[in-house]
């Protein structure tokens, strides 16, 4: 579970600048000649003939005829994936097979495919969530200085009373996205961003000041967190699940701010992700609130015009609380070959590899040595994510987290209609608390 201690670690690792020293403190995964590295270790396979043919190899079983994964659908990155899993395939002699499927629907196809012997060995997933309690993951066996190797909150991210079940491959949150001919200055106050919105907003030629997915909780989180509001409340190292705030002082005042705007005509009703994504790439939308994933579209479409800040602060003096997440590769329940499943993850999730998918896609991995690579820390892209960091909220690593999500997008449907914030957050967490008890975790 993460305290705000554990937070503020995590915040720093990620502002990227401070990690020289962090990570002169770990063994190096590339260093020259193997080093501390097991044989097995795909940076050791760099350093020698393929396939990992020494000693410590030796230990390992016989390989297999293929490796499969899944992986998310967008084509970009797949295409990164390819390049990746081809050196693995040129230094191991086993080919990796990627079949495409959306992260969000992964769990469900494994619970069909896996015990049909159908299923990956490695697929990909934003943090544990009820994988472990779902049966569908197994613990990984990763050497002491390859661990060393990620920023510790990205593995705690991938853990499940205290065993390790991905290692981490992109960590993100969102922040504010502006087009410099629109909004010279990224506005440093909601009072700031209001002004925009107000001077901008032109519904007749689909022209907007400000817009966000505003009725999907992931994003409109940051203006509960940012006044205080809380999930479940915290309990040392873990969370009270029966303690739910988000019908509570703080919650409410966020989803009132957010309310506001669609009264006033701020925000149309109806808008989505992809709407404030394609309009602000058009160039009609002065700032978006959007993440690191959709960097690259709108560096494409943008240019220059294009820049990343921080979340502009509430009148409570906040910065709105923006969710961390930790993407990664988990190793299958129904796996045949984990020992090479998990030296499959280790290669993707190493200094060379994840520096190159961060090259192409704008993701920021937790490796402490990419973290702290000249090609990140003088990104004035990446500082903005960094900045907005500082502020923000890992996911509670519980799995009655995933009974939040559907009665919170249905009360933020509602408050966008104009009902009463109040009535339909009290209803949001009445359904929580039936999720839970049907998941038969309440104590």
């Amino acid at each position: 579970m993460f305290t705000k201690g554990n937070k503020i670690v995590l915040l720093v690792l990620c502002l990227m600048l401070v990690m020289l020293s962090l990570s002169a403190c770990g063994p190096k995964r590339d260093n020259a000649n193997g080093g501390e590295q097991p044989a097995n270790s795909p940076a050791a396979s760099e350093q020698t003939a393929a396939p990992t043919d020494n000693a410590e190899a030796s230990a390992m079983p016989e390989k297999p005829q293929e490796l499969a994964i899944w992986a998310d659908t967008a084509e970009d990155k797949l295409a990164v994936l390819n390049e990746l899993t081809k050196k693995y395939t040129e230094k191991t002699g086993i080919p990796v097979k990627i079949t495409p499927i959306a992260m969000n629907d992964q769990p469900k196809t494994l619970t069909l495919d896996g015990p049909a012997g159908k299923g990956p060995d490695l697929f990909y997933q934003p943090g544990i969530g009820k994988l472990a309690l779902e049966g569908l993951v197994q613990p990984m066996n990763v050497p002491e200085d390859v661990l060393k190797t990620y920023t510790p909150e990205s593995l705690s991210a991938l853990s499940d009373g205290g065993k390790l079940y991905g290692l981490p491959f992109v960590v993100e949150t969102y922040a504010l996205f502006y087009n410099k001919d629109l909004v010279p200055t990224p506005p440093a106050t909601i009072a700031d961003l209001e002004q925009i919105m107000k001077a901008q907003t032109d519904k007749a030629n689909d022209k907007y000041g400000f817009l966000f997915d505003a009725t999907n909780f992931y994003f409109a989180w940051a203006f509960m967190g940012g006044n205080n509001g809380y999930i479940f409340k915290p309990n040392g190292n873990s969370f009270d699940i029966n303690d739910i705030g988000l019908n509570k002082e703080g919650a409410v005042a966020g989803v009132k701010l957010i309310q506001d705007w669609f009264k006033q005509g701020y925000l149309p009703k109806g808008v989505n992700g992809d709407i404030a994504g394609g309009l602000f790439n058009q160039g009609k939308v002065g700032a978006i609130i959007n993440g690191p994933w959709a960097v690259s579209d709108s560096k494409k479409q943008l240019g220059d015009k294009f820049a990343v800040a921080p979340l502009p602060k509430l009148a409570n003096g906040n910065v709105p609380q923006s969710f961390i997440g930790v993407k990664g590769w988990m190793l299958s329940k129904f796996s045949k070959n984990p020992e090479w499943a998990t030296d499959l993850a280790e290669f993707l999730t190493s200094a060379d590899s994840t520096l190159t998918y961060f090259k192409q896609t704008g993701e920021i991995p937790p490796v402490l040595e990419v973290l702290s690579n000249p090609v990140l820390t003088n990104d004035p892209i990446v500082a903005g994510f960094s900045e907005q960091i500082k502020h923000g909220l890992p996911f509670p690593n519980v799995p009655e987290l995933d009974a939040v999500w559907d009665p919170m997008a249905n009360a933020l449907k509602f408050a966008a209609e104009g009902k009463d914030v109040q009535t339909v957050l009290d209803e949001a967490v009445k359904q929580v608390q039936e999720k839970i008890k049907m998941m038969g975790a309440s104590k």
